[in-house]
């Protein structure tokens, strides 16, 4: 049995291919992109259906396409935030607030009226991503300005209790909520990190004294063995897929 596709920026790209192989299979796919009419025409053909949105739109307006596109074809299965905006040379604010809209907030509303989901770790997540690129530019530009990254474990820190809490939108994620309060209660207790001790080696990263002296200090450093272990474990999953999947990433090549 096919899928129901909800794909964004269908005009060209990758949109448009995933499109078309995917209709080959006799999959459902909903294509979207800005003025759909005239620039998604040429996907009618396919068979796929075609829907104007354009992902600056407000949470709103986005949540109602959303409704119009489950509606087409009773239910949605996969979501793909395909379009992006790539922004070039030196960048205005206004750039980077264009480009951090269709490239974050866009495909996160989008996902959020498909499926709610926290944003604390997504806008973290984004803010490491600017820095890492912030990085490699540096590099070339000002190799003497360095930036770094402090992913700090869970330390007895008061902030866990003033986390702003809202009631669940969906009735399904009512006791995710609940466990998760539930937990945070605990947190300011019972997390292994010192805060004092964090802030502490934060300080020797910056100024290269302490556990730090005469060490190249790397783009990104865990604190507290908690926030070690899971950075480890995450490495050792991402060189297990590249081990698995390396066939398959290498046939794409031309």
């Amino acid at each position: 049995m096919g899928l129901t596709w909800f794909i964004t920026g269908c005009s060209s790209g990758f949109g448009e291919a995933l499109t078309r192989q995917l209709r080959s299979t006799g999959d459902n796919i909903i294509a979207t992109g800005r003025k759909a009419d005239a620039k998604l025409s040429h996907l009618k053909e396919t068979g796929a259906a075609i829907l104007d949105l354009d992902v600056l739109s407000s949470p709103e307006v986005i949540k109602s396409k959303i409704d119009e596109a489950w509606s087409i074809y009773d239910g949605i299965d996969v979501v793909v935030n395909n379009a992006g905006l790539i922004v070039a040379d030196d960048r205005s604010q206004d750039d980077m607030e264009k480009s951090f809209q269709v490239n974050f907030h866009g495909p996160m509303n989008i996902s959020r009226a498909v499926l709610p989901a926290s944003g604390y770790c997504a806008s973290k997540f984004a803010l490491e991503g600017a820095v890492e690129c912030l990085s490699k530019e540096l590099a070339i530009f000002a190799p003497g300005l360095k930036v770094l990254i402090v992913e700090p474990g869970y330390c007895r820190n008061p902030v866990f209790n003033k986390i702003q809490h809202v009631e669940a939108r969906v009735p399904e994620y009512a006791q995710f909520n609940e466990a998760v309060r539930q937990a945070e209660a605990t947190l300011t207790e019972s997390s292994p990190g010192d805060p004092e001790e964090a802030v502490a080696r934060m300080i020797e990263l910056v100024k290269g004294t302490g556990m730090a002296e005469g060490r190249k200090v790397p783009l990104r450093v865990p604190l507290g063995s908690d926030s070690w272990s899971r950075v480890k474990t995450k490495c050792e999953e991402t060189l297990e897929i590249c081990r698995e999947w390396e066939e398959l990433a290498e046939s794409v090549d031309i």
